[in-house]
């Protein structure tokens, strides 16, 4: 395979492919292995327009929120463990500037099956009865979701169409120049994600040959053929954490956290961590060498030894 193209690209390039107006979806959950290096990449580049297609990427829904770059989100929940609500994506809610679409978790996972299998619906008993069915939001009802009878006689399930992102941004452990890539410790729906989505980027903490990949086939989340480009990003997750490499940054999180009270000072935490710096190299100088070597995790654990949250 040594002849075969690369598929490693600078970040810059590859964000230039999210055009204005372009859906996206992004991997991670809760605090772990979000591809913020991409999003602040993108904040850069001064996108508009997009819609956010989501399971449970808060930090990327609110990063984009406080940029202004969101119109639309299908999700099915946003939240900071151990904060609370993400402020930004909330206010531009109730403000009416980001229209959203609800689901459950297994609802946006089905329809991105549905997507990914190509398949006109997916079939799924979650939803049902509830007002995420009843109450619509920009998507008109019929094109959601409908009743179905089951062919088989056996009950009434809830049918859910398709949904297919322009974009699929994943962030990983590993990855060779062909576009295998391995995440260790928990994934979430990242397969899913990339197989419903045209374009699949994916930021990696390190570049291996393709001998390391081919050592542990079983560990290969997600093979070449499913992925378009890979960007070398060490701590392209920072302030998340990533398993088996750094943990997440409790301190950097609480000072957004805190600054996000407030549109000035959300403003001002942008043009410190973000619009200041001109990369993402730039943006690990200014968190230091030994901040970042704090958040390294035992290897053997694949975690931090001693909680150093506070």
């Amino acid at each position: 395979m040594a002849g075969s193209p690369s598929k490693i690209t600078p970040l810059a390039e590859a964000a230039s492919a999210v055009a204005n107006g372009a859906s996206l979806t992004a991997g991670g959950f809760a605090h772990s292995h979000q591809p913020l290096a991409f999003t602040r990449e993108l904040i850069r580049q001064g996108r508009s327009r997009l819609t956010l297609m989501s399971v449970a990427e808060c930090w990327v829904a609110e990063f984009l929120a406080a940029a202004s770059m969101l119109e639309k989100a299908y999700f099915s929940n946003f939240m900071f463990e151990g904060y609370g609500r993400c402020r930004c994506f909330s206010r531009a809610v109730e403000a009416g500037t980001i229209a959203v679409e609800d689901h459950s978790h297994f609802g946006m996972v089905s329809r991105f099956m549905a997507a990914g299998l190509g398949l006109p619906f997916m079939p799924m008993r979650a939803m049902a009865g509830t007002d995420i069915l009843a109450v619509s939001g920009f998507e008109p009802a019929h094109e959601k979701a409908q009743q179905l009878h089951s062919p088989f006689g056996n009950g009434v399930v809830t049918a859910v169409s398709p949904l297919k992102p322009d974009v699929a941004v994943i962030h990983a452990a590993q990855a060779d120049h062909l576009g295998n890539i391995k995440l260790f410790g928990t994934t979430s729906v990242i397969e899913e994600q990339a197989r419903a989505a045209d374009l699949v980027i994916v930021t990696v903490e390190e570049i291996v040959d393709t001998d390391v990949i081919r050592r542990q086939p079983e560990m290969t989340l997600l093979p070449a053929l499913m992925v378009d480009m890979v960007v070398h990003l060490p701590y392209g997750a920072h302030p998340t954490g990533v398993y088996g490499y750094y943990d997440h940054d409790a301190p950097h999180l609480a000072d957004y956290y805190a600054a996000s009270a407030t549109e000035a000072e959300t403003a001002a935490w942008l043009d410190r961590w973000v619009y200041g710096l001109p990369d993402h190299w730039a943006y690990l100088d200014a968190l230091t060498m030994s901040r970042l070597l704090r958040l390294r995790v035992d290897p053997a654990l694949g975690y931090l030894r001693e909680a150093c949250h506070g």
